[in-house]
């Protein structure tokens, strides 16, 4: 390899690609979707679509947003202290992916969906989601205008009915991820390795 980063005894030819995320085409990292909901101090709801999640510790169990920290997700996170991670499924993919065209503040009616409260905290949990995650918020990191929002789990509730066995399990959350812009993909499949 020379210092061009082509490796020149190879077929295969390596070319540099922007740093910026959003020029990656096709992206290397996928991110799953979810809905974040919120409510204001002074008990104004918002939803919005995200991409930029992981977990980041199993014990105890940390997950950590991105967002724009003028963004109202963001706002109302550092407020309150608290949010929603709502896990849509695949049939929702429509309402969700359009969610970002609506004005803000958003409401969970607003996407058409239905809105029921919180097991411990006060921002809501959206009905038709398989699977939820309430948060309390650890802390904070600002890059610029991007932040990291991390939280803590302190409630996880999923669908009764989620069949038996993890082929229907998996089947039934429905999970759907952001590819890059104007660009997602649905997983329909999944295996053990043996």
């Amino acid at each position: 390899m020379d210092d061009t980063g082509i490796d020149r005894d190879s077929r295969q030819i390596h070319t540099s690609q922007p740093l910026n995320k959003r020029l990656w085409h096709p992206s290397p990292l996928v991110h799953q979707i979810v809905l974040v909901t919120t409510v204001s101090e002074e008990g104004v709801e918002n939803v919005a679509p995200k991409s930029l999640i992981s977990m980041l510790s199993f014990d105890p169990p940390i997950l950590v947003i991105g967002c724009n920290h003028h963004h109202n997700t963001a706002k109302n996170i550092i407020a309150t202290r608290e949010f929603v991670v709502n896990i849509p499924h695949r049939r929702h993919v429509e309402k969700v992916w359009r969610s970002s065209e609506l004005p803000h503040p958003r409401r969970v009616s607003d996407m058409g969906l239905t809105a029921i409260p919180g097991v411990n905290v006060k921002a809501p949990r959206i009905k038709e989601c398989p699977a939820h995650l309430e948060c309390t918020l650890d802390s904070t990191k600002t890059w610029g205008d991007e932040m990291a929002l991390f939280g803590e789990i302190v409630s996880f509730t999923m669908l009764e009915e989620l069949g038996h066995g993890w082929e229907e399990w998996y089947r039934q959350l429905g999970p759907f991820l952001f590819l890059e812009d104007k660009l997602y993909g649905v997983v329909k499949a999944q295996r053990v390795e043996s």
